[in-house]
């Protein structure tokens, strides 16, 4: 089947224009790209940094929990490079650091009352006060660059150690 010149025509004009609107819409597209990836970006890196946050919180409280259970036991552990006993409140602020390594607690963040880690039957309370760093600027600049998370629990020793 044969065309007539003037369809072939025709259809050559609309070839070349729609050519003509795609080398205007790739343009657009780049346009567009480039005022979409920031707000992705942010948004991506906002989840990461809310997810690291929900980790060191859920950590902490972890460690913290952990050492309340230790504590009421009225234990001691040894000291890991000399091998000798260590105080009960050394060995709760060990339990701490080694359930929460990756976090790097420091023995002055760990809050422990009393001081000793209390008699039989006494309330103790064993917290930690972590100074939590965003990695992601801009989220630390929305909100704060540090934020102090405060983790605490009590639990009443058992009568007889």
């Amino acid at each position: 089947m044969r065309v007539s010149r003037s369809t072939y025509r025709r259809r050559r004009r609309a070839r070349r224009a729609r050519r003509g609107r795609n080398r205007n819409a790739r343009g657009s597209v780049a346009v567009e790209f480039l005022f979409a990836i920031p707000i992705v970006l942010f948004l991506f890196f906002g989840i990461f940094e809310l997810g690291r946050h929900y980790y060191t919180r859920l950590t902490l409280r972890h460690a913290v929990a952990e050492a309340a259970r230790f504590a009421v036991t009225g234990q001691t552990l040894d000291d890991p490079e000399t091998g000798n006993p260590m105080t009960r409140a050394e060995s709760i602020q060990l339990v701490i650091q080694r359930s929460a390594l990756r976090l790097g607690v420091d023995v002055a963040q760990i809050v422990i009352i009393p001081a000793d880690g209390g008699g039989p039957e006494e309330v103790v309370q064993v917290g930690v006060q972590y100074e939590y760093a965003f990695w992601f600027q801009p989220m630390g600049d929305l909100l704060s660059p540090l934020e102090e998370i405060v983790v605490t629990t009590a639990m009443r020793n058992e009568p007889a150690f």
